[in-house]
This record gives structure tokens, sequence and C-alpha cells, in this order.
């Protein structure tokens, strides 16, 4: 095997061993390398040969179990820590409780802001179907940030980024729905009542404006929470592939690693 392909099969052993934050975990793992470069070319320049050095600085750096679970402990969020106590079971309820608090809140809110702007007075019927897959939309978003941020879970940062935007084009094909519904329902309402024209186009109008402009601010809502969770998420995977991918001999830039012992 290659001095390359010790130093990747090294990194990538120590990284399954290692249950952090993907930031985290990616500065330890460039921390270690650095300190398995320098220990083995110290160890070459007073005559070692280099497989025996590359085996002495792994021997002597890289960390045993204990001291990785030492150092998941060190880098756990302070929701973790604050959980630990905690059943897998009573965190999960407390945390699906959170959830539907979540949505039920984004609900209220949102109405209570429609009732303010007098939207409300001119709704359409699908205004309501438009609220539900909005308020889905910010759930799911403040779902993958809690995730991400919050709980730090990393372990598959892209589980659930795939559905947001699903969720984000949602509110606007209700909504656009809704207006072909609406401009049938106003059709008919002239043939009967053509005297009420100006009276029914411009409410028509007035409801179906009101009901796209919801839905457009909850698909852009959705879209730039996805823009922001997954390219967060591609910063830091690039960021881990690439330290992972490190040469034997190639420049490794950031600190040595102090945290190998926390």
């Amino acid at each position: 095997m290659t001095a390359h392909g010790v130093a990747s099969s090294t990194l990538a052993a120590v990284s399954g061993q290692i249950s952090a934050p993907l930031p985290a975990k990616t500065q330890f793992l460039r921390e270690l390398a650095a300190d398995l470069q320098e220990l083995t070319a110290r160890l070459q320049a007073e005559g070692v040969p280099g497989d025996e050095a590359r085996r002495r600085a792994i021997d002597a750096l890289v960390p045993d179990a204990e001291t990785a679970r030492r150092l998941e402990r060190l880098h756990a969020s302070w929701y973790v820590r604050a959980t630990s106590h905690w059943s897998a079971d009573r965190l999960r309820r407390i945390e699906r409780a959170l959830l539907a608090l979540c949505f039920l809140g984004v609900l209220v809110v949102q109405t209570r802001a429609l009732g303010a702007a007098d939207f409300l007075g001119y709704r359409s019927p699908f205004l309501w179907p438009v609220l539900g897959a909005g308020a889905l939309t910010v759930t799911a978003v403040a779902v993958k940030a809690f995730q991400l941020w919050v709980k730090a879970d990393h372990r598959e940062p892209r589980s659930g980024l795939r559905l947001i935007p699903l969720l984000s084009v949602a509110p606007f094909a209700i909504a656009v729905l809704g207006i072909c519904v609406d401009g049938v329902i106003v059709s008919a309402a002239l043939e009967r009542t053509p005297e009420l024209a100006g009276t029914l186009l411009l409410r028509s109008l007035i409801q179906d404006a009101a009901l796209m402009a919801v839905a457009l601010l909850f698909g852009l809502l959705g879209a730039l929470g996805w823009l922001v969770t997954s390219q967060w998420v591609a910063v830091q995977e690039d960021a881990y592939r690439r330290t992972l991918a490190l040469e034997d001999g190639a420049p490794i830039h950031g600190s040595r690693s102090s945290a190998l012992i926390p």
C-alpha cells in the first residue's frame, strides 16, 4: 500500500470511530494528519525506514477507543449534553411534540399576519391548503436546521434535504390549481349575472393575487432554507473528503492536534 493509501486509510479508520459534528471531525482529522506527517518525517530524519516510521507514528498518535469516546463527549453539542440523561424513546417523543408545536406555531403566526394584512377578507378556498403546505415547508427547514446546528447530528447530513424543494413547490402548485378553479367559478358566475362583472372580476383578481403572494412567499422561504442548508452540507462534505484524500507529502494547514487528549 502506498504512503497516500496508508494516510487515507488511517484517517478513514479514525473517522469511523468518532461520531462528532462534521466540522469538528474534519478539523481533528486535519490536525491528526499534520501530526502524523510531522512525526513520520522526524523519525525518517533519525534513520527509521519509511514504513516503520509511519507505523510508529500511527501507534503513537492515533487515538484508541477510550480517547475517541472522550472526543465525542468533548465535541457534543449543548443540546446533546443537556438531554444525555434522557432515554432515546423519551427524547424522540419530546422532539416529535416540538415538531408538532412548530407546525402549529407557524400556522398561527401566518394566519394572524394574513388577518392583519386583511388578506382573509379575500381568501380563496385554496388559501388554507396553501397555508398548510407552507407551514410544512417552514417546519421541514426548521427540522433540518435543528439537526445540523442545534443537535449537530451529522451522521447523515443530507437526509431530508431533497424533501425541502418538493415541499417548496407545493404551495405554488396548489395556488395555480386554485386560480384555475376560481377562474372556472367566476366564468360560470359571469354567465349567470353579467351585470356583476366588475365586482366579480375585481374580487377574483384580489383573491388570486393574495393566494399567489402567500404561495410565493412560502416557496421562497423554502428555497432559501434549502439553499442555506444544502450549501453548508456541501461545503462541510467537501472539506471532509479532501481531508481524507490528503497525500502524505502535501502541505496540511491547521494547528497541532492538541485535542488528541482532551
